[in-house]
């Protein structure tokens, strides 16, 4: 088994702004065999900062 996380690109139907009302998803790491994470655009920066810390150690 790879032990490096897979990172998935998502590709979004408009531009990004700022002042989107709805939550859509980011960006998915799978982590191992069936475990994936799902980061959504609403996330706050240092719950993002701890993920990222704990998955790409």
């Amino acid at each position: 088994m790879n032990d490096k996380p897979d990172v998935v690109q998502i590709k979004m139907d408009k531009a990004f702004s700022s002042s989107t009302p709805t939550t859509t998803k980011a960006f998915q790491v799978r982590i191992a065999d069936n475990k994936t994470v799902i980061v959504y655009n609403r996330i706050q920066s240092y719950i993002l900062d701890s993920l990222i810390k704990a998955v790409f150690k």
